[in-house]
């Protein structure tokens, strides 16, 4: 049972952490267009809002079979998780500056 858990826990940990350096990922091959949006006026909360369409074309599934109750626990606990790592990667959002526009990309 210690190995069960261990493994589920493990697997979370994983979980989270994969899905920190997906959204970091995507904030960072955005940080141009976000500062452009920061320099055209748009507020925070506007961007806020555009945020989740970023990652609207992650395609994920898995074949695997639960208890019914468990699935909303799930569903819960990925959404807790992405809102935290959202709200983090908010963070790093109103980091970037609209110089970003200007420096040269190669």
């Amino acid at each position: 049972m210690s190995l069960i858990v261990i493994l589920i826990a493990v697997s979370i940990l994983i979980f989270i952490a994969v899905m920190y350096l997906m959204l970091n990922v995507i904030v960072d091959r955005a940080a141009f267009g976000i500062s452009l949006v920061k320099i055209f006026g748009y507020r925070m909360k506007e961007i806020r809002r555009v945020y989740p369409y970023f990652i609207a074309n992650t395609a994920m599934g898995m074949n695997l079979h639960i208890e019914w109750f468990l699935y909303g626990a799930v569903i819960l606990g990925i959404v807790a998780v992405y809102l935290v790592i959202s709200g983090v990667l908010t963070g790093k959002i109103k980091r970037i500056v609209p110089a970003e526009v200007l420096k040269n990309r190669e």
